[in-house]
């Protein structure tokens, strides 16, 4: 069984939009993203899907090969990046603890840190509005000891 069948249409679509909130909790916008932005955010979803993960890897091929038509549907998402990520968190509890934990520091360590630091100083460092950004998204996944201490 693969891991889509486990959700409904409609939780699926929302596990998709999950690292497009996370891209929008960073760059601050919902739409009219800028190109450079974008391109290193579809450079950190091709990234992740190399890590461990059957949903992570799965889910986020789902969104590589239709990244456009969700990027249009995610600029009407009437749900904020608040509320889509506390569903995200709650729907992860289908995918089981290690499984959820994995999919949850996707979004914040490779999308999320990945397009702040891309963005930031020498392209390495995040600035502190990003980080601040990456971190409040964090607490709205619920994902556990981030930052590192």
């Amino acid at each position: 069984m693969g891991e889509r069948e486990r959700y409904t249409p409609e939780e699926w679509r929302t596990l998709q939009f999950a690292p497009f909130w996370m891209f929008s909790a960073v760059v601050g916008a919902y739409n009219r993203f800028d190109p450079r932005d974008f391109q290193v955010f579809v450079r950190c979803l091709e990234a992740a899907t190399l890590a461990e993960g059957a949903l992570q890897r799965e889910l986020l091929e789902s969104v590589l090969a239709d990244r456009d038509r969700l990027a249009e549907q995610f600029r009407t998402e009437p749900r904020s990046i608040g509320v889509g990520l506390f569903q995200v968190d709650l729907l992860l509890s289908k995918a089981g603890g290690d499984e959820a934990a994995r999919f949850k520091e996707m979004l914040v360590l490779e999308i999320g840190e990945g397009v702040a630091r891309a963005r930031g100083r020498y392209g390495t460092e995040m600035s502190d509005d990003d980080a601040r950004a990456v971190a409040l998204a964090a607490g709205l996944l619920a994902l556990e000891r981030y930052p590192a201490d």
